[in-house]
């Protein structure tokens, strides 16, 4: 019996075997072929499922959004002897100025990187490699930042009467409603750039330790949003929480403990819960069970360069913890030759399936991703599916 794409993805979250291992893409800057082009979530949804791949449609709890006393002010910057301009936001709040100053890059404009804008945002991956100044730098930008965390009742109501409306839409296509809004030591880098959080909790770890108090006050705010709406499957971000940044011990010390809080709320509220981290997962295997969530989101079976042991990973999470990925989009699918791209789809669905698996390429599909390799890939996985 054939499975709705959302039974289909539910079977996989609960850890049990779907009807045939589904296969899902996530799309950053991604150009479909014309016969799959589209202009809105919705039509992506459509079209993947046109040609039988899974799909979900994604609600996002506003993150940018602060307190009605703060006001904003961006320039650009040209300083003699710097090789690019910089673009300095500054965010009045009642607690005081905290500043941020970003250099604008020769690809600050790129299709590589669709979603960032044009201007500054406080909460932006791009920023992280071209900062100048961070806007958390001491102990007085804390009470600052609380302003800039800061959930808007008039946003809320939005996103709850949007997600409703979604919720119907997925509902009508069969697929999954997907949330998101959770951000932790992501949103610690978004902050205070790689160097300057990892300085921070090794050097101030009491200051280090408030700021992440603050940051898991208002994670714990946007999943109580999220759980007040239809959403099934709730997304934490940990793109940054990884060995390639942290390590072992100062996971378990700051990080490991707030996703477990999170995941427990989640699953207090009766829904399944998906962790986000693509590299620098296998030193924390074993953390990473212990805290229980659903599903393991974009694992990378390529972290940076160097192929791991899936097995492993299959056993550690022990039937209880459920993989999206084991597919790789930069060197696999766009450097890799018909061969690689096969071999890695047999050999993923071979240690990791068929029960708690959804291949999907880490960490997305780019505007760089060839086409050609995509129709490999759809006919390996509908051979081995």
């Amino acid at each position: 019996m054939s499975l709705s794409s959302r039974d289909r993805m539910l079977a996989v979250l609960r850890y049990q075997e779907p009807d045939y291992v589904p296969l899902l893409f996530n799309t950053f800057g991604f150009t479909p072929p014309a016969h799959l082009r589209w202009s809105n979530q919705v039509e992506r949804a459509q079209s993947w499922l046109s040609i039988g791949v899974d799909a979900w449609l994604t609600a996002t709890v506003p993150m940018q959004t602060f307190h009605p006393d703060v006001t904003t002010r961006q320039w650009q910057e040209h300083t003699p002897g710097e090789r690019w301009p910089c673009m300095v936001q500054e965010y009045h709040t009642p607690a005081g100025l905290l500043r941020q100053e970003v250099y604008r890059t020769d690809d600050w404009d790129s299709p590589d990187w669709p979603s960032h804008g044009s201007g500054v945002s406080l909460l932006d991956d791009y920023n992280v490699p071209r900062y100048r100044r961070c806007p958390i730098e001491t102990e007085a930008d804390l009470e600052k930042v609380k302003y800039l965390l800061y959930p808007r009742d008039d946003a809320i109501a939005r996103f709850r009467e949007e997600t409703a409306a979604l919720a119907r839409q997925a509902s009508e296509l069969g697929v999954l409603l997907v949330g998101y809004g959770l951000s932790g030591g992501d949103a610690a880098v978004w902050l205070c750039g790689v160097q300057g959080a990892l300085v921070m909790a090794i050097d101030r770890p009491a200051l280090f330790d408030e700021l992440m108090r603050i940051i898991q006050e208002w994670d714990k705010r946007n999943a109580a949003i999220l759980l007040d709406t239809p959403v099934e499957f709730i997304l934490r971000r940990g793109y940054y929480e990884g060995t390639s940044f942290w390590s072992p011990a100062l996971y378990r010390r700051f990080l490991m403990p707030r996703v477990k809080e999170i995941t427990d709320i989640v699953h207090q509220g009766d829904r399944l819960m998906g962790y986000t981290m693509s590299v620098g997962y296998m030193p924390l295997l074993d953390a990473l069970a212990e805290i229980g969530y659903d599903a393991h989101y974009l694992l990378d079976p390529i972290p940076n360069g160097a192929r791991v042991d899936l097995h492993r990973v299959k056993s550690a999470f022990d039937k209880k913890t459920a993989v999206i990925g084991g597919l790789n989009a930069p060197i696999t699918l766009e450097r890799g030759g018909r061969e690689a791209i096969r071999r890695e789809v047999f050999d993923t669905v071979a240690a990791l399936g068929p029960g708690g698996l959804a291949l999907s390429p880490a960490e997305a599909i780019y505007a760089s991703t060839p086409w050609e390799s995509m129709e490999i890939l759809l006919e390996a996985w509908k051979e081995v599916r």
